[in-house]
């Protein structure tokens, strides 16, 4: 029976993830193909950069979503919060597949999806926190990573589903079929797979870490969120890099082949599966280390070797020297050490009572920032010629969460259980990060 629950803990964590990526991956895929239909213009141009408009905002509102469903996970609970947040998307989702036509509702075509969108950021602004809170709290000790590196896995398998199911449809119905409405079907698909997870999610049971915590009675929010504010600089350091790394790795890598002109961007994308394997391996893999090793030796080791191996690797693939299935795997190998585990190791950071909404802010506010925002810096730079800066501005980010992850010391990092924050525990002033940083039971 504790196997099947221990099952079902990793299963749900894992769905949610899966279904945000999956949704989010086939937006932007599909984005020129329902364009004609939803967005207004006579432009084709003109109507898919207005769905990348809208693609845009679900970022923008992240870290309010963030803020939101960090404050119900860690008010009401982790398990209403994974329910909220995966209701939410699968919502969004069917709003999108059932939006009328320009042609039918003029204006108002484009306000629906927008509203989606919006939805949605909120949804996703709290999943990646939620779902780390979780795990931390109701993972075995000595399987906590593995089991947030499995959660977390399902980022990769998200992207990969999106692209399959875009290959299948385009098969099946062809292009021109997707654009007369072939493209709903996707978002269908979307909203099925939300209502699966949330099947999924009921089953199972609240962290007993978060019950002690309401039973004891949490100091208010505020004060204890100001005396986090260090912490939370690091959770926005370490996720620079972790979502610049994703999105250039597993999004963008084939564009910015087809941009060297040694591939057609067809070609990179044939060969991009073999890369989004490797990503998904490496995350695996990284929890069964870190439950061996730590976890911050894995986030060190792959954000320093992502930052130094970038701009190589890259630039060897824009010259021709490095083929693109040696450059792209390499890459999403380095990614993928450290995005199994910092998600997990990033929510001990913070004590049970602010351990969702502390996560999810600055996580949020990276993402819109630097995430959100990679695809259309790096289209800008090499419009402007400047296709050798795409590796190195996506270095610096890396740089950035390198630097990060050498400031988290394993004292910083409360135990799972603690109780900092409540009457129980009066929460200490947490000190900056450093070597001779005490641990936060002993401040």
């Amino acid at each position: 029976m504790a196997r099947v629950r221990r099952a079902r803990v990793v299963v749900a964590s894992t769905a949610g993830i899966f279904v945000e990526s999956l949704d989010w991956t086939m937006y932007a895929l599909l984005a020129p193909y329902f364009a004609g239909q939803v967005f207004p213009g006579d432009d084709p141009v003109t109507r898919v950069l207005g769905a990348y408009v809208v693609f845009a905002v679900g970022f923008v509102v992240r870290p309010l979503g963030s803020y939101v469903m960090g404050r119900i996970t860690d008010t009401k609970g982790r398990r209403t919060g994974l329910l909220a947040s995966v209701s939410l998307i699968a919502l969004g989702a069917a709003v999108i597949a059932a939006a009328p036509t320009y042609a039918v509702a003029g204006w108002w075509a484009a306000v629906v999806v927008v509203l989606a969108r919006m939805l949605q950021g909120i949804a996703m602004g709290g999943e990646v926190a939620t779902a780390a809170t979780y795990v931390v709290e109701v993972a075995p000790p000595e399987r906590r990573h593995r089991y947030g590196a499995f959660a977390y896995s399902g980022d990769a398998l998200g992207t990969l589903g999106g692209t399959v199911v875009l290959a299948v449809l385009l098969g099946v119905l062809g292009p021109d079929g997707l654009r007369d409405g072939g493209w709903r079907i996707a978002f269908v698909i979307a909203a099925l797979c939300g209502l699966l997870a949330l099947w999924i999610r009921r089953g199972v049971p609240e962290s007993e870490v978060f019950e002690r915590a309401r039973d004891a009675g949490v100091e208010p929010t505020g004060p204890l969120l100001r005396r986090h504010a260090g912490r939370m600089a690091l959770a926005f350091m370490l996720t620079i890099g972790s979502t610049m790394g994703v999105y250039f790795g597993s999004v963008y890598l084939p564009e910015f082949a087809g941009h060297t002109g040694r591939y057609t961007e067809t070609q990179a994308a044939s060969q991009h599966t073999v890369a989004l394997i490797c990503l998904l391996v490496a995350m695996i893999a990284s929890g069964f280390l870190a439950d061996r090793f730590g976890p911050l030796v894995l986030i060190r080791t792959g954000f320093t070797a992502a930052a130094v191996l970038v701009v190589p690797l890259m630039l060897g693939l824009a010259a021709g020297a490095v083929p693109y299935l040696v450059a792209a795997p390499l890459f999403t190998i380095c990614v993928g050490l450290q995005l199994g585990v910092t998600p997990v190791a990033g929510a001990r950071l913070f004590p049970v009572p602010i351990r969702a909404v502390a996560l999810g802010v600055p996580a949020g506010a990276a993402i819109a920032l630097f995430g959100g925002t990679f695809l259309f810096v790096a289209e800008w730079l090499i419009s402007r010629d400047a296709l050798r800066l795409v590796p190195v501005w996506a270095a610096a980010g890396l740089t950035v969460s390198a630097v990060g992850s050498w400031l988290v010391g394993e004292r910083l990092l409360y135990p799972v259980e603690t109780l900092a924050g409540t009457r129980a525990e009066p929460s200490p002033a947490p000190r900056p990060a450093g070597p001779a940083a005490p641990h936060p039971t002993e401040v």
